[in-house]
């Protein structure tokens, strides 16, 4: 059976592909009946931006949206984890000899584990201008997945057999993505950074950002495989 993505991308054009490769088969409005089964979300509008790009384009303004209620909810959860941390340092930093008092051991461990908490919350957090840059890291993640090819080491079947375990374990290479990686230096290009300013404040919310929208995608292409195999 022809991949549907590609079938998405085929039959919307000039002429549809059928699934044994051969002319004649499901109809650009066979095709777009099942795309309209599969579930609206960041998943669906991925698929036609990726798949569909006149109809993506169309779509910006939803693909927007679906971003941001993606990304945004993670954004505050980090905020909040920082502002609390950062309170119950400065709490445990406050009990430090209140009142003249003696300064005790249950008071230093405290001040040590709050302190390690919030080094621990800082390093996790996204930078702080993270929704500001959300149009430029969203694009540069698209433009990725739109450019991706196959891993070479696993040849996109996401894992690799491994004698030491007898068995079969995530590519390496690829991280169990089946996709080749782009280099930290393509990525920060097209997010307008650095090689060293990627790898240090933007590569956990790329990659982030990545592996859901891939997981969206795909789950969308599920999605719109099944309805078109029914259509057929």
């Amino acid at each position: 059976m022809k991949d549907a993505r590609e079938l998405l991308s085929s039959g919307t054009g000039p002429k549809a592909m059928s699934f044994d490769g051969s002319t004649g088969g499901p109809s650009t409005q066979e095709i777009l009946a099942a795309l309209a089964f599969v579930q609206h979300g960041l998943g669906r509008e991925l698929l036609e931006a990726l798949w569909w790009p006149e109809s993506g384009a169309r779509r910006r303004e939803q693909l927007r949206q679906e971003v941001i209620a993606l990304v945004a909810p993670e954004f505050t959860r980090q905020m909040h984890a920082l502002a609390d941390a950062r309170t119950s340092f400065g709490i445990a930093k406050a009990s430090i000899g209140w009142g003249g008092g003696q300064t005790t051991d249950m008071q230093r461990r405290e001040l040590r584990r709050t302190e390690q908490a919030l080094d621990d919350a800082r390093a996790a957090a996204w930078p702080n201008n993270t929704m500001e840059q959300l149009g430029v890291l969203a694009s540069a993640v698209i433009a990725e997945m739109a450019g991706c090819c196959d891993c070479s080491g696993c040849e996109g079947k996401r894992v690799v057999q491994d004698p030491a375990v007898a068995g079969a374990v995530n590519c390496p290479r690829c991280g169990g993505s089946g996709y080749e990686p782009f280099s930290g230096r393509k990525r920060g290009t097209s997010i307008g950074a650095d090689c060293s300013a990627y790898s240090r404040f933007w590569r956990p919310v790329y990659e982030w950002m990545l592996a859901n929208f891939r997981q969206a995608e795909s789950r969308a292409a599920v999605e719109f495989n099944k309805a078109l195999s029914k259509a057929a």
